[in-house]
């Protein structure tokens, strides 16, 4: 078993996002009523502690941690002249699942995104992971419908390019998995609402879609949320266990914080609960 594809499939979902300034602290469930607008917060940290709960056949082996996330929307940046935001996000393994693997993570993802509707400009990834060292750009050509991708080995010496294409056919606006969470927590969530998004992960799009199902209580390490459990279609495989279901849990206030989410891999499934949020 691979550490990388249980920790990246637990981010990659993703879907998710960030908090309020407000202490976090419990709150009860209450009758829904509508919610006020929700603003996207720049500067917004959140952080999430990721264990893994193995198949039933591995009985032997407990529920374990398995790393930590972190995911801010970092503020203002500046794309081909124009005004863009950038969303952060960091992996890295830790805990028993490190220890018994031996494989130790440490991903960065800078996602460049248009303010007003998410969609997807550029995206930067650094893996790192045991002996992978990798370097992958993605840049979508919108006008022309086009996306080009890039990949560089950086642990060959000198660095190996694996992948220079340009795909075809792209639609106009892509959502990467974090900025479609972003986009759903400006909506008014309420039961049986769904959202449908076309996301991409590399050069590989799919379209998604996220129905809201019931109001939850949900325990995590930064305390006790009354949140909307959210259901989508898992994303590409190879991320996500085939036919099987990503969920995602937002709290039922304004602010809407991705508080928990889960998802099947090929082996078990990630669980990711919010540890801390700063703004």
């Amino acid at each position: 078993m691979r550490t990388s594809k249980l920790l990246i499939s637990g981010l990659c979902l993703l879907a998710f996002v960030q908090a309020g300034a407000r202490p976090l602290q419990e709150r009860p469930l209450e009758p829904f009523q509508q919610e006020p607008v929700y603003s996207s917060p720049v500067g917004e940290r959140l952080t999430y502690v990721v264990k893994w709960d193995p198949p039933w056949y591995f009985f032997f082996l407990p529920n374990m941690e398995a790393g930590e996330l972190d995911l801010q929307l970092a503020g203002e940046a500046e794309y081909k002249g124009r005004k863009a935001w950038k969303i952060a996000f960091k992996a890295h393994s830790s805990g028993m699942l490190l220890k018994m693997s031996g494989v130790k993570i440490e991903d960065a993802f800078d996602f460049i995104v248009e303010p007003e509707t998410f969609c997807s400009l550029l995206i930067s990834k650094s893996i790192r992971e045991g002996k992978r060292k990798r370097r992958i750009d993605v840049e979508y050509l919108r006008d022309a419908g086009r996306l080009h991708i890039r990949e560089l080995d950086e642990s060959a010496i000198p660095p190996k390019l694996k992948k220079d294409d340009i795909k075809d056919n792209i639609p106009f606006c892509v959502h990467d998995p974090l900025s479609a969470v972003y986009l759903l927590r400006r909506a008014e969530l309420k039961p049986k609402l769904e959202k449908t998004f076309v996301v991409g992960y590399d050069d590989r799009i799919k379209e998604i879609r996220a129905q809201v199902e019931k109001r939850e209580s949900v325990q995590t390490p930064a305390g006790a949320f009354s949140a909307w459990s959210v259901r989508t279609t898992a994303l590409m495989g190879g991320l996500f266990k085939e036919g099987g279901h990503f969920r995602l849990w937002l709290s039922a206030d304004q602010r809407k914080l991705p508080v928990q989410f889960e998802v099947k891999v090929s082996l078990g499934k990630v669980v990711g609960k919010l540890k801390s949020a700063q703004n």
